[in-house]
Order: C-alpha cells, then structure tokens, then sequence
C-alpha cells in the first residue's frame, strides 16, 4: 500500500500569505482612522468640560484668574490632559502631543469687557489629523460661553 501524505503546496501557502497581506493593507489604516477618531472625541468632550469649569468658577468666586496656577488649579481636566498647556493667565492651548506639539485650539478669557466676560475658542494652526478633526467638530459656535454676571448663557 502506497501511504500519501496531504499537505498544502508552496503555491498555495503563498496564495493564502497574499491574500493576508492585502486584507492587511486594507484594515491598518482604517484601525488607524479610528484611533484618531477617539482622541478628537476625548478632546472635544474635555475642551467642553474645561470651559465649563472656568465659567462655573469666575461664577462662583466671582473672580477671574490672574495667574497660571489659578487657571490650573481651576480644572483637574487642565491638570490631568497632556493636550492641554496654560500658556498664560487668560490662554489655553490644545495640544497634538503625538505630532510635535502641534496647536489645535487655543481657549482665551477675554475680560477686556467686565461685564461681558467671554471664553473664546479659536483654531489653532496645526494640520494633524488629530486637529483637522478638532476644527471639524469643535467651533465656538457649539461650544461658545458669555459670562455676564452672574448669568452663563450658552
């Protein structure tokens, strides 16, 4: 009796690795998509919390940070995020920590009118796609915040 041993061909094993490697190519990028896809959603929600956390202090206390270390002692969100970086007593900016620090947002509180105090959000300069997606989904016609005494109107 002849005894036959059943295996995959060498064209085949190679046909199969093919296939994998374009599945492959295929599925990285889109992987890759929705990373940055999460970390514009963490930042949009915590660029929304921050503002949110300084209107509600100058509210509270009735006084507007004067320096640094009040703006960050205001927001543990300020605090905790890498991505965001107090760059004065009245201007944040939000960062892309994975390309060269790249500025995507910058949070100002422009008091230059005391009764009508103002959280402004503007774009920054970087061309990420961590902050094209922030441009895209974050403006401060969605996010904008007028404090007016002791009234927030969103």
């Amino acid at each position: 009796m002849k005894s036959t041993k059943s295996a995959f061909t060498m064209v085949e094993l190679i046909f199969v690795i093919v296939i994998i490697g374009i599945l492959a190519s295929v599925a990285i990028p889109k992987l890759s998509a929705t990373r940055d896809d999460a970390k514009v959603s963490v930042l949009a929600t915590a660029i929304k919390t921050v503002k949110s956390e300084i209107a509600t202090s100058i509210l509270a206390t009735n006084k507007i940070p004067t320096t640094t270390d009040e703006l960050k002692s205001i927001s543990n969100t300020i605090s905790d995020l890498p991505q965001f970086v107090v760059v004065s007593d009245k201007t944040i900016n939000i960062i892309d920590t994975d390309n060269s620090s790249e500025i995507c947002k910058v949070i100002t509180i422009d008091d230059s009118n005391i009764s009508n105090v103002k959280l402004v959000l503007t774009d920054g300069a970087g061309t990420s796609a961590i902050c094209k997606g922030l441009k895209k989904i974050v403006s401060d016609n969605n996010i904008g915040f007028t404090i007016a005494g002791n009234i927030v109107n969103y």
